[in-house]
């Protein structure tokens, strides 16, 4: 099967040399990379990136990719961690120990995961207060919430059943990260740009607060289309590329896994104490 893992990314960056990550420029159309692609290209909403945000990715690999079997979108800092090396947290320079980066950024189970699973996607954030709806209104207001709902609710009735359960979960998949047979992600993707295409035509797009909501929307509705579907999810942890003093570091992003283990410890803590976890120190 032919796999492709796009890499969103808007800057040259030390990208795998796995054959099978692609890097993809997006919202760039001016900007090119050895290896890499531009969702300029071909059919495109990159001039919408600041809305879209990685999604005009998504958006190009759903329209002009006809020929992968699988495919994968993550970010020029976040990866899926997919394979089998025992994971342990670490810390690591990127461009001294290049074949040990590859070896975590190997893909090669990819397909045999898919034989058990409908999609991989990283471990969920857990919210020690909140909920997915009241952690949204929180940034980005109850206007915008209720905007999204009624876009869904129209195109979708079927829906409505489901965002009343799912959306009062106290853990949610972010970042719009994914691996999934390309059938599925186009299924996926045709639902989510009807929904955010609608939202968009409500929304003022001149209100610098908008910027980068839609692809805030997607997060949410990842979780929604994922559950509705009764989808079955690999969950891997995410392995995050940081730049420090000029230089590339390695460490696993263990935040999700601690949210989600100890979670009910930091509930329990806060109804004692009145304190809370905020979103930054997570």
């Amino acid at each position: 099967m032919k796999l492709k893992i796009y890499i969103a990314t808007q800057a040259d960056q030390n990208f795998p040399k796995n054959k099978n990550y692609i890097p993809l420029i997006v919202g760039k159309p001016d900007q090119m990379i050895d290896g890499g692609l531009n969702d300029s290209v071909g059919e495109s909403i990159a001039s919408k990136n600041k809305f879209y945000c990685e999604l005009t990715g998504q958006y190009w690999i759903w329209k002009n990719d006809h020929e992968s079997d699988i495919v994968g979108l993550c970010h020029y800092r976040r990866f899926l961690w997919v394979n089998d090396i025992r994971r342990r947290l670490c810390k690591k320079n990127f461009t001294t120990i290049n074949n040990e980066v590859e070896n975590y950024l190997d893909i090669s189970n990819v397909e045999s995961i898919l034989t058990n699973y409908d999609i991989i996607l990283p471990r969920p954030y857990i919210f020690s207060a909140d909920n997915i709806k009241s952690q949204f209104v929180r940034y980005h207001g109850q206007t915008n919430y209720d905007l999204m709902i009624d876009s869904l609710q129209c195109l979708y009735p079927n829906y409505s059943d489901s965002v009343k359960s799912i959306f009062n979960r106290r853990f949610e998949y972010l970042a719009n990260l994914l691996i999934v047979k390309k059938n599925l992600f186009d299924a996926y993707s045709e639902w989510l740009f009807s929904i955010l295409q609608d939202v968009e035509n409500k929304i003022d797009l001149s209100d610098k607060k908008n910027f980068r909501l839609l692809g805030y929307m997607a997060e949410r509705l990842l979780n929604l289309y994922v559950s509705h579907n009764k989808l079955r999810v690999k969950e891997v942890p995410q392995i995050f590329i940081s730049s420090a003093n000029d230089e590339e570091d390695l460490y696993i992003d263990f935040r999700y896994f601690k949210r989600r283990y100890f979670g009910g410890l930091l509930d329990f803590r806060d109804k004692i104490f009145g304190k809370r976890i905020s979103k930054k120190n997570i």
